[in-house]
């Protein structure tokens, strides 16, 4: 009853779609929920091993929160439901087992049925080497899942934010976009703190800036150094409580490139050092050459008893849209 009830509701979402957007491009635009996943596959494999590879691939836990959330939330179709009205789903899971493949494979396609969607499609020989294949390849499918949400809600983010750019770029030299909301505002010498003060459902961005001296800047050690020096100066809480960097679950570290800028991240708790609140971030720095300045961004949520996921991820879209100006600009 509860799935009905979500195809339901996706299914009114895609026809407000349609009546808002219309047709004249010939392309919807995708829908359903963010962070929701539509898998298209018979009832009876989704029951079978593979099937179950599959589940617990898109519901594995999301790092650095503090309780379990899954990274997806899931839905599942047979292939003989999959009209027209579920081809406007975001994100989409396609698995086809026959015996006239040699190998088990992950193609993915975007924009195959609706503009911003992402389908991706599994063809194996057999139901043994497709779980297999799941099982192994976990973090990179669910990598690529997650990257495609935030590289939406950076799009969205672009669109529809109230961010001051042009003060962010006089101040660090580039732009970003963050969600709305986020009204108070604190600032400082290479410091500018937004947020949305809410007691129940916090959301917070934070930028700063340090001379770039070494590229041991970007090492795990040396960034929740910073980040705790830096936010512990700046954001401060009851019972002469500081900001910090949980040392109970150590963040997870990892570099990456996003757009052509290498990035360093850490993604993991915060904590008031004498207050009981905290919750998940993620802080991303890079290098602004023509600044020589090392560029931090850290987003966090606050969020007691509450969901998170959605939460943090809104927030995450914003690395997906920083863009370093040029030195002339």
């Amino acid at each position: 009853m509860k799935q009905l009830k979500v195809l339901f509701a996706i299914t009114i979402l895609a026809f407000t779609m349609a009546s808002c957007n219309g047709f004249s491009s010939g392309w919807m635009s995708s829908s359903s929920a963010t962070n929701e996943v539509l898998t298209i596959i018979d009832s009876t494999e989704w029951k079978e091993p593979h099937g179950r590879a599959l589940f617990d691939v898109l519901n594995s836990p999301m790092l650095g929160m503090p309780q379990r959330e899954a990274n997806f939330k899931i839905l599942q179709i047979d292939p003989r439901n999959f009209t027209r009205t579920f081809k406007m789903a975001r994100n989409i899971v396609e698995v086809d087992v026959s015996n006239s493949y040699t190998e088990t494979k992950m193609s993915a396609e975007l924009n195959k049925y609706a503009s911003g969607q992402v389908v991706l499609t599994f063809k194996s020989p057999d139901k043994e080497s497709l779980e297999i294949y799941l099982r192994e390849n976990s973090d990179r499918i669910v990598d690529y899942l997650v990257k495609k949400e935030l590289e939406r809600i950076g799009q969205w983010l672009e669109k529809e934010a109230a961010t001051p750019k042009t003060h962010i770029r006089n101040t660090f030299g580039f732009e970003l976009a963050y969600p709305k909301g986020l009204s108070n505002i604190t600032e400082d010498e290479n410091f500018f703190w937004a947020t949305n003060s809410s007691g129940e459902s916090r959301q917070d961005i934070s930028i700063f800036s340090i001379p770039y001296t070494s590229e041991t800047v970007f090492e795990k050690d040396s960034l929740i150094a910073i980040r705790n020096r830096v936010l512990g100066q700046h954001i401060k809480g009851s019972f002469d409580s500081q900001m910090s960097t949980s040392s109970t679950m150590p963040p997870e570290y990892r570099k990456l490139e996003i757009d052509g800028l290498f990035r360093a991240e850490l993604r993991g708790l915060w904590e008031m050092t004498t207050d009981m609140m905290g919750g998940p971030f993620v802080m991303q720095a890079f290098v602004n050459e023509n600044t020589n300045r090392v560029i931090f961004v850290d987003v966090l949520v606050y969020a007691p008893e509450k969901k998170k996921r959605n939460l943090i991820r809104n927030l995450e879209g914003t690395f997906y849209t920083i863009k370093v100006t040029n030195s002339e600009e």
